[in-house]
């Protein structure tokens, strides 16, 4: 019995899991899929039952997907002899109440989250971080360091395939995502605000913030309150086409969240746009340090900080040679540790370390 079954009612095209599929493949490992769709564990218990003996029978580690804390659970009651791995990608507790605030921090809803996290991390037999960082967030919920592997989230080969940025004015600053609170939009859009009215400001630069989620209709009313001209806001994007999206602009934004989780975390529009070769500025935290160096390889600024973000954009609006540099070795450094094949070759690695413990 050798292989890895992804277990769970997760989203087959989030990024995170596609990669980690598709890189799995890349190294020779057979990939089965045991699925179902995700509703109320009522109904979605008994499916994924149904799918595990119908899909999951030549496999030897089980492996839950980013958010699937929720069937944690029932991959502990099912693995038997195979070893279970956990991708939470999340703290359920630190997105839920610290960084999108749905529930208040003493409320039985954050109660529960918590309990959720430690006992969904508590049943694996190894535990995926994204960042070491991220990983000591784990470990403060009960998970001990031998029991964690980090493996980069990564880009999709599509955006190493990406062209070159458009020859013609104007720039383009693009931010393609969720519109999630660890984004910082913001921030964003104050920046945005300070280029659009500083005297003698920089070349002609369009903004693009694509993509729909939690604040995207306060941020289009934002724009419009401040009576920003130069932002577009083109709605909804399907993730096939997300590479030739990126392929039209110049520069890319990554998270300005002021929470400790952006500090945290690579998210996947900043290795999306190194990959496509693009100049990438970001948030700073210790979680992107672990990859990249700002000022070599993209330029991070203070989370939180409209004037700083400002000041980044406005020299590589201004600059085109480094706009090329920064993006030259960005993606480098990007197809050294976070192209499919490497991402596939990480979790390999790991998943050979809990077989071995088996």
């Amino acid at each position: 019995m050798s292989g890895v079954c992804f277990f769970g009612a997760y989203d087959p095209a989030y990024p995170r899991n596609r990669i980690l599929r598709e890189g799995l493949r890349l190294v020779g490992e057979e990939v089965l899929e045991a699925r179902a769709a995700q509703r109320r564990a009522i109904f979605r218990y008994p499916a994924l039952v149904a799918a595990f003996r119908g899909r999951a029978r030549g496999a030897d580690v089980l492996l839950v997907p980013e958010f699937r804390h929720k069937d944690m659970p029932l991959a502990r009651l099912l693995k038997g002899r195979r070893r279970l791995v956990f991708d939470p990608l999340v703290s359920r507790h630190e997105t839920l109440v610290a960084d999108w605030r749905l529930h208040a921090p003493a409320s039985a809803q954050a109660r529960w989250n918590l309990a959720l996290d430690r006992w969904s991390l508590g049943l694996a037999d190894l535990v995926l971080c994204d960042t070491w960082e991220h990983g000591a967030l784990f470990e403060r919920l009960g998970v001990p360091r031998a029991r964690l592997r980090r493996v980069l989230v990564g880009a999709e080969d599509a955006f190493f395939a990406v062209g070159p940025p458009p020859a013609e004015a104007p720039v383009r600053v693009l931010y393609l995502g969720g519109f999630l609170p660890l984004h910082g939009i913001a921030t964003v859009i104050e920046a945005v605000a300070a280029l659009e009215h500083r005297g003698g400001g920089p070349p002609d630069f369009r903004v693009a913030l694509a993509g729909r989620g939690i604040e995207w209709e306060w941020a289009r009313a934002q724009a419009a309150r401040l009576g920003l001209a130069r932002i577009e806001f083109p709605g909804a994007v399907d993730y096939a086409d997300a590479p030739r999206i990126v392929e039209g602009a110049h520069i890319v934004l990554g998270a300005f969240g002021a929470g400790e989780k952006a500090g945290r975390v690579i998210p996947h529009k900043v290795y999306q746009g190194l990959a496509a070769g693009r100049a990438v500025v970001t948030g700073e935290g210790a979680g992107l340090r672990e990859v990249y160096e700002p000022g070599v390889h993209l330029l991070a600024v203070q989370r939180g900080d409209a004037a700083a973000l400002a000041s980044a954009l406005a020299l590589l609006i201004a600059d085109p040679a480094l706009r090329a540099a920064l993006g030259g070795r960005g993606r480098q450094r990007t197809l050294e540790v976070g192209s499919t094949a490497r991402v596939g070759e990480s979790l390999s690695r790991a998943l050979d370390a809990a077989r071995a413990e088996g």
